[in-house]
């Protein structure tokens, strides 16, 4: 796990917006430099080249996500929909408010030539679902998930579903009965929109109830 300083963070974080507004090939080393108000010698003191800077932005991002469900897995006092519940909830809220994050990462997984960042994105994938299959598969051998569970398609529905809600919710913004909402009132009700459709699709495919 990388421990990255406050200097080293503050650069990650001017990166992360400019690769999502100008993309990673339109945005240049100098003008990470500029804004992060630091000089070049320090952005390739601290990460070597624009691509490893890259890396970093996603393995900044993806630890938090690691270390979370490492920790949820590991919780014996949840039970197996509660922690399901959990991972939604996680998930909805860092996906919501990580959106430069997640343009970035929507770009790198179209991208058709191999990178160490595609790589890290299958990479935390492929351990997620490492992680989440005991949820369901111990659930399953007590009794409490139903045996037809088709985990990989769990996650795609998750991941797929909010990741679509992020630029739906320009369109859902028009609409007239949410025009009284400030952005954060109109954020607040999305996560929650979001948060009750999961889990009530989750509950009637993992238990069959509704």
């Amino acid at each position: 796990m990388e421990d990255y300083n406050d200097k080293q963070l503050s650069i990650i974080s001017v990166a992360e917006r400019l690769f999502a507004e100008k993309g990673f090939h339109g945005t240049s080393v100098r003008d990470i430099a500029q804004e992060a108000d630091v000089n070049i010698a320090m952005i390739s003191y601290y990460f070597g080249s624009k691509d490893k800077l890259l890396e970093a932005v996603f393995r900044h991002r993806m630890n938090a996500s690691r270390i979370f469900i490492n920790e949820l897995v590991e919780n014996n006092t949840m039970a197996p929909l509660e922690k399901i519940y959990s991972l939604i909830d996680r998930f909805i809220n860092k996906m919501l408010n990580e959106q430069n994050f997640q343009c970035i990462m929507s770009r790198e997984q179209l991208n058709k030539e191999q990178s160490p960042v595609r790589d890290l994105i299958w990479q935390l994938k492929s351990e997620m679902l490492g992680l989440m299959r005991p949820i369901v598969t111990n659930a399953q051998d007590a009794g409490i998930f139903m045996m037809d569970v088709d985990v990989e398609m769990l996650m795609t529905t998750l991941f797929g579903t909010i990741h679509q809600i992020i630029p739906a919710q320009h369109l859902l913004r028009t609409n007239t009965d949410y025009a009284h909402l400030n952005d954060q009132e109109f954020k607040e009700y999305l996560r929650l929109r979001l948060s009750n459709h999961l889990k009530k699709l989750f509950k009637a495919i993992l238990t069959h109830e509704f």
